[in-house]
């Protein structure tokens, strides 16, 4: 039988104490120093929202590459493995794993004295979108605040309240009591393939759940059911999004290939392949007003980026680029399976022709967003 002595015990007690103590200071002291990759002439985008908007985050990287910056990215380290960026090859961005208590300390304790700006890509997560001066708070208090540049993604709120700051970048032009603000649209997602029309199958694309209880798609439902009814067969759904084949009458489930959520390598896969954007959205509907007025909708951004016509209702298009030569209009819900009957109908030249006039919309719209993030950065 060993026999350990109270002071031995007591020794090896004090030396794990110890251990343990090292171990969490270096633990902490790491956690702590740990940074973004900080280069010559680099901007740090910033998405702090760990759900959604980072598709606009490979977007926001071009332009500040087209400017001449070297660009550090912080996202959710999720989204690189869901690939976000797996169209993009640029060896001036740097890509940074840092958890939120990382980035909240560098934040907190730099002064981004060597860094050329930050821009935060969702504004809303660090503020709650009308106290815009809440902001600085997540910055070290000598930070240059010539340095910071915000995204607003849904403008009513300050609006409303007359907080509005007209330097907020929007990604769309505000229509809501004559607001202005700085836009930047993007809507670039790297190498992506310019698809030409599908021959035998028309494929359209929607992104979101499908739910009978939605009337929005019911819309798509329903117009499905209609060209069914009429004797097209040609033609196929694709929806990237959450929903169930027996939510669907069942004549009409061979028409859905429904995907589930994706990551971004595979939904950008898809829509190469697709040939057409379903937004379906009532004018009547309160919570779809944001996508003509305050706000937008990433699936325009898909439009542009990969120059897929869509079918939109004729209220929500001119606010958002769209008109009859570059997408398909309709002007009320009774008319939506028209519009995609139009689309199963249009031939490869006439879709060639449409896309030609999308890329030149697309065209205009980035270098005017690039202009207009140049002359922010120089405060011109």
């Amino acid at each position: 039988m060993c026999i350990i002595s109270k002071g031995v015990l007591r020794g090896f007690k004090l030396k794990n104490i110890f251990f343990d103590s090292l171990i969490n200071f270096f633990s902490e002291h790491f956690s702590r120093c740990k940074k973004p990759e900080i280069k010559q002439n680099t901007f740090i985008v910033w998405e702090p929202c760990s759900q959604s908007h980072s598709e606009v985050v490979p977007g926001f990287t071009k332009y500040l590459l087209d400017l001449g910056y070297h660009v550090s990215v912080i996202v959710n380290p999720k989204k690189y493995k869901e690939g976000l960026f797996s169209r993009f090859d640029n060896e001036n961005i740097s890509f940074n794993k840092l958890s939120r208590k990382q980035i909240k300390n560098f934040l907190k304790k730099d002064s981004l004295k060597d860094v050329s700006g930050i821009l935060v890509t969702t504004v809303g997560k660090i503020c709650d979108s009308i106290h815009y001066e809440q902001c600085y708070d997540t910055f070290n208090p000598d930070v240059d605040k010539s340095k910071l540049f915000f995204v607003e993604h849904e403008t009513k709120y300050a609006i409303d309240e007359g907080t509005w700051n007209e330097n907020l970048i929007t990604l769309r032009n505000i229509n809501y009591k004559g607001a202005k603000s700085v836009v930047v649209n993007p809507h670039y997602f790297g190498n992506v393939k310019i698809t030409p029309k599908n021959k035998d199958i028309t494929n359209f694309i929607t992104i979101g759940a499908i739910q009978g209880k939605r009337k929005n798609n019911d819309l798509i439902i329903n117009a499905v059911k209609e060209l069914h009814d009429k004797g097209f067969r040609n033609f196929k759904v694709t929806v990237i999004g959450k929903g169930h084949l027996k939510k669907l009458p069942k004549e009409i489930q061979k028409y859905f290939d429904i995907k589930g959520r994706l990551p971004f390598d595979k939904m950008y896969e898809e829509l190469e392949k697709a040939d057409f954007m379903l937004t379906s959205y009532n004018k009547n509907n309160p919570q779809h007003l944001r996508y003509n007025t305050t706000g937008t909708s990433g699936n325009f951004q898909l439009v542009y980026g990969f120059l897929k016509p869509c079918i939109i209702i004729e209220d929500f298009a001119s606010i958002n680029g769209f008109n009859q030569e570059n997408s398909i209009l309709y002007k009320e819900d009774s008319d939506f399976a028209k519009a995609l009957q139009k689309g199963i109908e249009m031939s490869q030249e006439e879709y060639s022709n449409m896309q030609n006039k999308l890329k030149e919309y697309e065209q205009k719209l980035y270098n005017d967003s690039l202009n207009n993030l140049k002359g922010l950065i120089n405060h011109d």
